[in-house]
């Protein structure tokens, strides 16, 4: 979790844009569309890791954290992505989504390791 709360930050204002309308488009497919909410999340996660963080990096690993928890049975290795994701948040810049990071990874994440 730390490895990836110290990743750089962001510099390219595209990628930035791609982000952010990944993040809005999480919200509303995961919705409308269950199935397809994983890939906008490991593109998210993907870019996080390729190109550096933003702010949206850290709905994307609550998510990530979310995913791992809950679908794929991984609560461990979940419960990381969350530290990553509340870590992130601490880095000046990154506390846009605060609300939402803490509630996805307290309400869905944490519960199943404690």
């Amino acid at each position: 979790a730390e490895d990836i709360a110290n990743l750089p930050r962001l510099d390219d204002e595209r990628y930035e844009m791609g982000q952010r309308m990944n993040e809005h488009l999480a919200h509303c497919i995961h919705q409308i569309e269950p199935t397809m909410f994983p890939l906008i999340i490991f593109q998210m996660v993907t870019t996080s890791l390729k190109h550096g963080l933003s702010p949206s990096s850290t709905v994307a690993f609550a998510a990530l954290a979310l995913l791992l928890c809950g679908r794929f049975g991984k609560p461990h290795e979940g419960r990381e992505m969350a530290k990553a994701a509340e870590l992130i948040l601490e880095r000046p810049g990154m506390r846009r989504s605060t609300s939402n990071t803490i509630f996805v990874t307290q309400s869905f994440c944490y519960h199943w390791t404690s």
